[in-house]
């Protein structure tokens, strides 16, 4: 046993004070007393209750916290830090501290900064409205129903049990001080919500919630919990959270909404869905769901990410409410299609009324809520380093190293077809790389960072006695993104044409001129910077190659099984990563120098690049198969505000929309704003401090980006609708 002075954190002492070496049972021993001793917060003003700065846990729900603020402590004041180090240096045997899942070969490509997988822990949609629904003596009562059906795991039913029962002792301690404050308060508004948080926590989370405003205080409770230092994704909140809102009294619902809210958007939290279909296609959304697009509309935050479904049968109604959120400027909300999605996931093997329930996360990662772990991101590969590899044979021009595959001196190739056969070898080894480093760091958080609360609150874990990182969710597929695909379609177009076609240039002139970055090649470089041939105008001798390879990556990603069970699928959401591929890429057959920065930011064009409309654009987007990716497909769009905010831009605008997904486009996301607008704030930024954008599969205030996206956001191509 461990002697530590009172100082010491809470969750540390619960951990190694725990005599079992199983590590969820330690985990939840550690949860136990960190729920016993951890600062909390009762806020008066919102009715709701959550937690003090997560410097007081090292552990959250996603496992131990390695950046610790002691850390900082250690470097001013070593004496006072004492402790500190130790409970530090005892605990880490048990947690990796890194990742130590890339071998030195690995390592080269991560070093390289093109790909990266397995460096984070992810995103996850428990099913937190469960607490709400059953209450915690249901869910203990599963917990043993389960442990006598699963001999030999005692020790992990003990860990998840200690998690539920962590949310026992917080339900008291938010009581207590809730009393304790209506001793003191005035307020007649503020003390009806202490009154209510201790009416709540007479019985809840015990037993279920009454009301929509009990919901939204246990849920907040549990989900602030789940997330301590990183919200995570509210999930299907509409759906999970109608039956308290159609029992509640309007006043009181809407009240609650607004504090709930008020709190997603104050812990940036990740994403919300509404709306969507059931398994017959019928159309689930309600009353919830309006107010929930009523309240981003009038409070143009752009948080919590907010994503609604559309379907065949969703009701104009619906899509008027989405244009008025749009309009605003808020960012809000992504727009997902049913009809792309759900074969999708069924392609994966997930039943139909399972794909049906389908949420996002993240900035757009698409998971079943309490059903899954594979809404994260487990890595992303910069397509167009592919092309590099086929022109150098090997070796990556931007940094010399041999990266690639020997796939033969391209001056020997007799046709575009060869070059093509050489870079799809080249793309399935990158592909294979960021596939086994993703697996390997699955393997490492399986065996070492449980998350017992997160395996009470998603269906399988318990049932099967297995860790919701190690195969215990019904649903354990992967998904890996695409960057830089515009960039890669563009390259190959110009290869097949200026080179094989019209043999304008030789193999060897446009390898030597990617070598030296195009000096004394610049008439190259002009022909293909400013030439015809690029993704997003609706050109068939493009589009046909933008459809082999977007759909040859989506394929071939579902033949590679994942560590938690299941097999990878594709996506696209390169939000803040598109100028960092600029920056990992030599120069490219696209008219591309080294370290350009302007990269496709979504499955569209490289910005600017779309010079034919929208309708072009969308027309070459559905060129390849919007139901191969298991995880987002984001197509990002601009409007001219001034034109979007008129009776012809709605118009045009749910045109362009349902043309989009009646033909199986998967998601949309639109920033509207007046270019004045976007160049001004880069100068004057403190102007502009409500300027939202979309950044990949989130919207962001535009002033707070780095420059680099601020760039690539300008350069978009702004659309009239």
């Amino acid at each position: 046993m461990y002697n530590f002075k009172i100082k010491t954190e809470p969750f540390a002492r619960g951990f190694l004070n725990c005599e079992s070496t199983n590590i969820t049972k330690k985990t939840g021993a550690g949860m136990l007393l960190a729920a016993k001793e951890m600062g909390i917060i009762v806020d008066a003003e919102l009715g709701l209750c959550y937690y003090e700065s997560p410097e007081h846990l090292f552990c959250n729900s996603l496992g131990i916290r390695w950046n610790s603020p002691y850390d900082e402590l250690k470097e001013q004041n070593p004496e006072e830090a004492a402790d500190y180090t130790y409970i530090e240096d005892n605990i880490r045997p048990y947690y990796f501290a890194q990742y130590p899942h890339n071998s030195a070969e690995h390592s080269a490509h991560t070093d390289e900064r093109y790909l990266w997988a397995g460096s984070w822990k992810g995103h996850a949609n428990p099913d937190h409205a469960d607490v709400c629904r059953y209450g915690t003596a249901a869910i203990k009562e599963k917990i043993e129903i389960c442990r006598a059906n699963n001999p030999g795991k005692d020790e992990f039913y003990d860990g998840c049990r200690m998690a539920v029962e962590s949310l026992e002792v917080l339900g008291v301690r938010f009581r207590e001080k809730a009393l304790e404050m209506l001793g003191s308060e005035t307020d007649e508004g503020r003390r009806a919500k202490l009154q209510k948080i201790a009416d709540t926590f007479e019985h809840a989370p015990e037993y279920p919630c009454r009301d929509f405003a009990e919901a939204v205080i246990v849920f907040t409770m549990v989900f602030a919990l789940d997330g301590l230092d990183e919200a995570d994704s509210p999930g299907h909140f509409d759906w999970f959270m109608y039956d308290f809102w159609k029992v509640t009294d309007e006043e009181v619902r809407l009240d609650y909404l607004d504090s709930i809210w008020e709190f997603f958007h104050n812990t940036r939290s990740w994403n919300l869905t509404i709306s969507g279909s059931d398994e017959n296609w019928n159309d689930t959304t309600n009353d919830l769901s309006y107010a929930i697009l009523d309240i981003a509309r009038r409070k143009k935050y752009h948080t919590p990410n907010l994503t609604v479904r559309l379907h065949r049968n969703s009701p104009d109604k619906l899509i008027h409410a989405i244009y008025e959120s749009l309009a605003t400027g808020c960012g809000l909300p992504g727009i997902y299609n049913d009809e792309a999605v759900v074969p999708a996931l069924e392609r994966l093997g997930i039943p139909s009324d399972d794909a049906h329930r389908y949420t996002m996360n993240g900035c757009n990662q698409i998971d079943i809520q309490g059903k899954s772990h594979m809404g994260l991101e487990d890595g992303q590969f910069t397509a167009a380093k592919a092309i590099e590899y086929v022109v150098h044979n090997g070796f990556s021009n931007k940094s010399g190293r041999e990266l690639g595959l020997k796939t033969g001196d391209p001056t020997e190739f007799k046709s575009y077809e060869e070059f093509y056969a050489a870079f799809i070898k080249q793309l399935e080894h990158i592909i294979n790389i960021v596939t086994a480093i993703a697996n390997t760091a699955q393997k490492v958080h399986a065996e070492n960072l449980p998350c017992p609360l997160r395996s009470v609150l998603i269906d399988g874990c318990l049932e099967k006695g297995r860790e919701y990182k190690n195969g215990g969710p019904l649903y354990g597929h992967g998904q890996i993104l695409v960057n830089a695909f515009a960039e890669t379609v563009d390259s190959l177009a110009n290869v097949k044409k200026y080179i094989y076609e019209d043999k304008r240039y030789t193999m060897a002139e446009l390898a030597d001129a990617m070598n030296k970055n195009f000096e004394g090649y610049e008439e190259m470089h002009h022909t293909f910077k400013h030439s015809p041939l690029k993704f997003g105008n609706d050109n068939e001798y493009v589009d046909s190659i933008a459809k082999d390879v977007m759909n040859h990556i989506n394929e071939y990603l579902m033949t590679i099984p994942t560590y938690r069970g299941g097999v990878f699928s594709g996506g696209c959401s390169p939000f803040t990563a598109a100028p960092k591929c600029g920056e990992s890429l030599g120069a490219l057959p696209c008219g591309l120098k080294k370290e350009e920065k302007l990269i496709a930011d979504s499955i569209g064009a490289t910005p600017g690049c779309d010079t034919h409309g929208p309708t072009a654009l969308i027309n070459s987007c559905l060129s390849f198969d919007h139901t191969l990716p298991g995880s987002g497909f984001i197509l990002n769009l601009k409007f001219d505000k001034e034109i979007f905010n008129t009776a012809a831009g709605e118009s045009t605008f749910t045109a362009l929309l349902k043309s989009y997904f009646g033909r199986k486009g998967q998601m949309i996301t639109v920033t509207v704003v007046s270019p004045e607008e976007l160049l001004d704030a880069q100068k004057n930024p403190d102007n502009h401090r409500d300027l939202i954008v979309r950044v990949g599969g989130y919207s962001d205030v535009f002033v707070n980006l780095d420059k680099r996206l601020q760039d690539n956001v300008i350069a978009r191509t702004l659309y009239g609708v």
